[in-house]
């Protein structure tokens, strides 16, 4: 519980580039985020928010991914699921949140400019 309180206050005074991290103290187990649309796409301005649910068994498991803005992408489900390998079989108990946020940043239609 330490090392995640740590970690997210760290991601919420140092987020990756254009990723805002919004930490809910009354319950560090849901954790919001907002993504910044990339310049010189058609994303450019937009802002697309998600959420990170941990689980009881997290760091074990992976937390649960989900934008709340409505995407239209291969790795987003109808119902916001993120569905990226690191939220999957590539996560381990090591995997740290802000490897998962920069990941969903670069598979999410945010980074896409095609």
């Amino acid at each position: 519980m330490r090392k995640l309180v740590k970690e997210l206050s760290d991601l919420h005074d140092q987020p990756p580039e254009g990723i805002r991290v919004i930490v809910n103290e009354a319950n560090v187990w849901d954790v919001a985020f907002e993504v910044e649309g990339p310049s010189a796409t058609p994303f450019e301005g937009g802002v697309f928010k998600g959420r990170l649910v941990l689980g009881p068994d997290f760091p074990v498991a992976p937390p649960k991914g989900f934008f709340i803005t409505k995407i239209f992408h291969p790795n987003v489900s109808q119902s916001g699921e993120i569905c990226v390998n690191v939220l999957k079989k590539d996560w381990t108990a090591d995997t740290g949140l802000r490897h998962v946020l920069v990941v969903i940043k670069c598979g999410s239609p945010v980074e896409s400019s095609i």
